[in-house]
């Protein structure tokens, strides 16, 4: 239903609900919110920089991502398209304040001082790298039969997910959208999918960062808004504090390596599923197009030719059995443990609807933590995960580029008393994030106990 509201210039403005705004969500009709005005960037999907990740936001609150993605000044340039106002539109976050607008300004003033463009030599250069020890461990492991080869193959299996696709599929591995879609397709390698990997993490981990059960509303919606990342296992395993106990979380911390090892494998089937329904979990997918399912299927056929079908022609079946599960589990832990660590530990904040202080970018502070920075070998080997609170904050850099700019950033935390948390090393956060998970696993009605 669409009604009218008078503003304070007397002109009347367009309302629109939620329910409304999200059937607009195809590359030919594509309706964003930023800060609570809707506008029709139909015209605009074709010429934009970022070519496609548009739609991220179609349909829906895109604020975290123009504010995140964009300069300050392209708030301006947008008013061109605007069409009306959210009906009774209340958002979480807050996004004006003194500290958010400095950091965005000096980043920024940085970005143009260094030149850092997503056009990184080295970034080429690793990636061809990474391509060429993952086919070379491959023949081996297949074509000669050293079967535990299949271990170090799966780590780098998982190293396309973290350190070349997660760059494209932010629109941050090359200033060339085209080259972006090629380092994205790099997901689909590994048998998962880029376009479930948009709706899971750009549109619900980054806008919500670790938030849990909460929902805004009004008149007639209401739009359940939470950090996909931050549920993962549930009810089986309880990893922030705002999901409810079960006696058998006391485990958690014992049985959840055996889980972790069947991700990789889990991601082939779901993500077909995801496809199928439009949607993951509960957040709505923008229109594909039919070259979106012919390629979803054909890189889905291509996993199951090289990691099941030609190496049966080649291995005994427990042999291929080993190398599978091998192969699979690896990916899984390294994947998994490269991104938990940066968010689930003792010392990440899970907000929802108590949090007093929303301001956008001290919550991404908080929420996130940071490991050996100032390492260059764990900035390669995680693809800048290490630095995740400037990557929360500034996505669209390449992580290349990260190290860069966290000096300014640190400085900005500092005058702003805002948090800056760091883990020493790799390990010290492993250990924070094995120690969540216990305490986690007490149960919370009883005395905290003291975990060694």
């Amino acid at each position: 239903m669409t009604v009218t509201n008078t503003v304070s210039n007397d002109k009347p403005a367009r309302m629109f609900t939620w329910s409304e705004i999200g059937k607009h969500k195809s590359a030919n009709d594509c309706w964003v919110v930023v800060k609570g005005k809707v506008y029709d960037v139909s015209g605009f999907v074709s010429e934009h920089p970022g070519g496609r990740l548009i739609l991220n936001g179609a349909g829906r609150d895109a604020t975290p991502l123009v504010m995140s993605y964009h300069p300050l000044y392209v708030q301006n340039l947008i008013k061109k398209f605007e069409i009306g106002q959210v009906q009774g539109y209340k958002p979480y976050y807050q996004w004006d304040s003194e500290f958010y607008t400095t950091l965005k300004k000096r980043v920024e003033q940085v970005v143009r001082d260094e030149n850092l463009t997503n056009h990184s030599y080295f970034m080429y250069f690793k990636s061809l790298a990474l391509l060429t020890i993952w086919f070379c461990l491959y023949y081996y492991t297949i074509m000669k039969g050293n079967i535990w080869l299949a271990i170090p193959f799966g780590y780098f299996h998982s190293q396309f997910g973290i350190t070349v696709a997660h760059d494209g599929l932010h629109g941050a591995y090359s200033k060339y959208s085209w080259i972006n879609g090629l380092a994205a397709a790099a997901m689909d390698l590994m048998g998962a999918s880029g376009i479930v990997w948009l709706h899971q993490h750009n549109v619900g981990h980054h806008p919500n960062s670790n938030r849990q059960g909460t929902s805004h509303k009004n008149d007639n919606d209401e739009i359940d808004e939470y950090d996909p990342d931050a549920r993962s296992g549930a009810p089986y395993v309880r990893i922030t504090p705002n999901q409810p106990w079960a006696w058998w979380h006391q485990w958690q911390h014992i049985y959840i390596w055996p889980m972790i090892s069947l991700i990789s494998a889990k991601w082939v089937i779901n993500d077909v599923r995801a496809i199928i329904r439009r949607k993951y979990i509960t957040i709505e997918m923008f229109e594909l197009r039919t070259r979106d399912l012919i390629m979803t299927a054909l890189a889905k056929s291509i996993f199951v030719f090289y990691m099941i079908a030609l190496p049966l022609t080649y291995l005994t079946f427990s042999d291929w059995l080993t190398f599978f599960c091998l192969a699979m589990a690896t990916s899984s832990y390294n994947f998994v443990l490269m991104f938990s660590v940066n968010h689930l530990t003792e010392d990440s904040m899970f907000p929802n609807d108590s949090v007093y202080n929303r301001d956008w970018a001290r919550l991404q502070a908080l929420t996130a933590t940071n490991f050996a920075i100032g390492s260059k070998l764990w900035t390669i080997l995680s693809g800048g995960l290490n630095y995740q609170i400037e990557h929360h904050l500034f996505p669209g850099i390449c992580h290349v580029h990260l190290p860069k700019i966290s000096p300014v950033v640190q400085q900005t935390f500092k005058e702003y008393d805002v948090p800056y948390q760091n883990y020493s090393s790799y390990w010290d956060a492993f250990y924070a994030y094995y120690h969540h998970l216990v305490v986690l696993g007490q149960n919370p009605a009883d005395e905290p106990k003291k975990v060694k």
